[in-house]
């Protein structure tokens, strides 16, 4: 979209910190700080409508569950 790779990697290191520190240092939930900082018709919601469209997070969740699968496979035959 126009950033020069090292802004975009400093962008996102910059937002994955900034969040991760978030989750640290509160006691809500990641639903609950996504809520607070996600603006009514801001750039964030446009970035969840995206996601959403795309089944990102089923995505994941799958991903997990596969992961989880092929480990206890391999936890089998090693015994």
């Amino acid at each position: 979209i126009g950033l020069e790779p090292g802004d975009a990697k400093t962008l996102t290191l910059t937002t994955l910190k900034g969040a991760l520190a978030l989750l640290e240092q509160r006691e809500e939930s990641p639903e609950q700080l996504r809520k607070q900082v996600t603006s009514p018709g801001g750039t964030t919601e446009a970035a969840l409508k995206v996601l959403g469209e795309n089944k990102v997070k089923e995505s994941i969740i799958d991903a997990i569950c596969a992961a989880k699968q092929r480990a206890t496979a391999l936890s089998e035959t090693t015994v």
